[in-house]
């Protein structure tokens, strides 16, 4: 019966095993996709970031790709499509030997959407120019490339891979995450010069911004991005900013700056968001210089969620009979979520609570901004306030580790709770939870199957339905696989 099934049902039985869908969405983590808890090896309590959830999704959706590709003749045939429709690497090698692999097997590409390169420590003598280069080999080979993402930094052979970019993938690309130079701007302005179709840009700068930085003819350049909607930097990026001023960037729905602990020589935020900031709903901003956080929400009328640093001294509460901060010139009418960044010293634990015995004036006078920032964060300001979220995951840890806050800052978590409770707003952490949900170790753990969600069980039948596939399939054919495809095999699990 299994032999006679025909070749779309398996591929749609395999569609759903494999699930994957979610990463060819031309989407990236933000500061609000959310962390999750686990236990570390050593049985520690640990957060994993968004990013590292869709990393181990992909091992996972790898291994049951390799379950289905080492049954038989005719699942390894079906399996190619789902093998290859994206490749996720976090050994360098497995770079090399895709891109021989590929040179021998020239349709293999033809299926990929997806590139995803994780940051790496070169191993096995391969330098890191060979294994750039590899990379850009294997672009070639991508002609439905709509997802290129690199974690680690592009130096040596960004202008090859740019150059590959901008030649093979110009019609399909619609995601791009990549790691610069600071002095690599005017290469990545000719590259995005070629890639109109581009939704999403995330560009982390690395490396000390000079005092000059020659653009040449790229400074002259104003780009038209007509369907970028998601725009986040990270690192030293004024030079970016203060050259993105004068772009077209019709579609620009969500920026997000993260300038790291960068403190000098600060782009002009208003004047980037007077020219792009009235169709905002997301704006992300995370600096430890304060910012006008008053003239950035009026220039951004549309802004559903925003984030901010409440470290910032922004004054005017000495006066305001509430004691809040002036957040708002009016009220903001479309804001639903509020994202807190930093706020390291808020709940006496972790490196504050150590600080504080060093310079506790310091430490009281930040706390003293985050109660006066924190009541400003009402429905009289935010009339549609529906949210705030605590985003740093280090002070989740160390909340964790303390089992709360200390007890001299109980009395600030407790006003803060009433507060938000006071004016119908949840109050939550990195992870989605209310704040003060701290994972728990039951006496008697229960099984893992005991929790597992509905569609966790979905998938778990269609893994189920597979294994059992493979039993009843008594003519399973025995072959040898290519040494090249049994080395991409082997290091797929470990990227």
């Amino acid at each position: 019966m299994l032999h006679n099934l025909p070749d779309e049902l398996w591929l749609e039985i395999f569609d759903m095993a494999v699930d994957d869908s979610s990463l060819f969405e031309p989407t990236l983590p933000t500061a609000f996709s959310e962390a999750s808890w686990f236990k570390s090896l050593y049985g520690d309590w640990s957060l994993r970031t968004a990013q590292e959830e869709v990393n181990s999704a992909q091992r996972k959706s790898y291994a049951t790709k390799k379950a289905i590709m080492n049954t038989c003749r005719n699942w390894r045939r079906l399996g190619y499509e789902f093998y290859y429709r994206f490749l996720f690497f976090s050994n360098p090698r497995n770079i090399q030997r895709l891109c021989a692999l590929m040179d021998t097997t020239k349709d293999l590409g033809k299926w990929t959407r997806r590139l995803h390169v994780t940051r790496y420590f070169a191993t096995g003598g391969a330098s890191s120019e060979t294994i750039q280069n590899s990379l850009v080999a294997v672009i070639r080979h991508c002609p439905k490339l709509e997802i290129f993402i690199t974690n680690w930094p592009l130096s040596i052979s960004f202008s090859a891979i740019a150059n590959a970019l901008c030649t093979y993938s110009v019609e399909t690309l619609r995601v791009l995450q990549i790691n610069i130079p600071t002095l690599s701007l005017p290469k990545l302005i000719y590259m995005l010069q070629c890639l109109p179709k581009l939704e999403v840009l995330h560009v982390e700068f690395e490396g000390a911004p000079p005092e000059y930085l020659p653009l040449g003819a790229a400074g002259d350049l104003e780009l038209n991005l007509p369907c970028l909607q998601h725009l986040a930097i990270r690192g030293p990026f004024q030079d970016f900013v203060e050259q993105a001023i004068a772009w077209r960037l019709p579609s620009l729905r969500l920026l997000s700056l993260d300038f790291i602990n960068y403190r000098e020589d600060f782009p002009d935020i208003i004047e980037f968001l007077t020219e792009h900031g009235q169709e905002l709903t997301f704006l992300d901003l995370n600096c430890i210089p304060p910012l006008e956080v008053s003239s950035i929400l009026d220039l951004c009328p549309m802004l559903e969620t925003f984030t901010f640093n409440p470290d910032w001294r922004l004054g005017g509460w000495e006066h305001h009979p509430f004691l809040e901060s002036h957040l708002v010139n009016q009220p903001h009418a479309n804001i639903k979520t509020i994202g807190l960044h930093h706020l390291m010293y808020a709940f006496g634990v972790g490196y504050a609570a150590t600080y504080n015995k060093v310079d506790p004036f310091v430490t009281q006078s930040i706390r003293r901004q985050n109660d006066v920032n924190f009541a400003a964060l009402n429905k009289r300001n935010f009339p549609r306030l529906e949210r705030i979220r605590v985003l740093n995951p280090t002070l989740l840890t160390d909340l964790e580790k303390n089992n709360g806050p200390s007890q001299a800052c109980f009395e600030r978590w407790e006003r803060w709770s009433r507060q938000c409770q006071k004016n119908n707003v949840r109050l939550e952490d990195c992870t989605g939870a209310p704040l003060g949900t701290l994972p728990e170790v039951d006496e008697e753990e229960e099984d893992d199957e005991s929790v597992v969600g509905e569609g966790e069980l979905h998938l778990s039948t269609l893994r189920e339905l597979l294994l059992e596939c493979r039993k009843m399939n008594a003519e399973r054919e025995q072959e040898t696989f290519s040494p090249a495809l049994h080395m991409i095999y082997a290091g797929a699990t470990q990227g």
